[in-house]
């Protein structure tokens, strides 16, 4: 059994056993598919139900879908800030640099970042500090300087 379970007081209510016992393999499997450590997996997972539950009012009652659309969420928005904190981009590392140095600094990040590191918009916003529009439009320019200059 999880730590979760085990480690949950019998005093709180049953709501969040039912809670968890309903979403915590679908939720575990959506963390293990983005931090890959299963001790770690599942040291996210017990931080996560512990503070969905005191942030937000689960109920049986509630719309099965709405619930783990709403736990999954949460989740991502948890897992968004940890990746962000915990695994900086490296932007030194060697890359093929094409026509990168038409770029500004700004501009030769984000490309980099989404395109030879696979990194997500929602992740670059938390870890640029700035919001998912502009990187939008940052790496829009960044593509259009580099066709231009390649004559596409």
């Amino acid at each position: 059994m999880f730590k979760a379970v085990s480690s949950h007081p019998s005093a709180e209510p049953k709501n969040i056993r039912w809670f968890y016992d309903q979403y915590a393999s679908m939720l575990l499997g959506y963390i293990n598919g983005i931090v890959q450590d299963p001790q770690e997996s599942e040291d996210h997972l017990v931080a996560i139900f512990t503070s969905f539950a005191k942030d937000i009012v689960v109920l049986p009652e509630r719309n099965k879908l709405n619930i783990w659309l709403e736990l999954r969420q949460y989740a991502q928005s948890k897992l968004t800030l940890y990746t962000a904190k915990d695994h900086r981009l490296n932007l030194n590392q060697s890359v093929n640099n094409g026509r990168l140095d038409l770029l500004d600094e700004l501009q030769k990040r984000i490309f980099c970042a989404v395109y030879y590191h696979g990194k997500s918009i929602q992740y670059l916003a938390a870890t640029i500090g700035c919001d998912e529009s502009e990187i939008r439009n940052q790496l829009k320019l960044s593509i259009d300087k580099m066709r231009r200059a390649s004559g596409n």
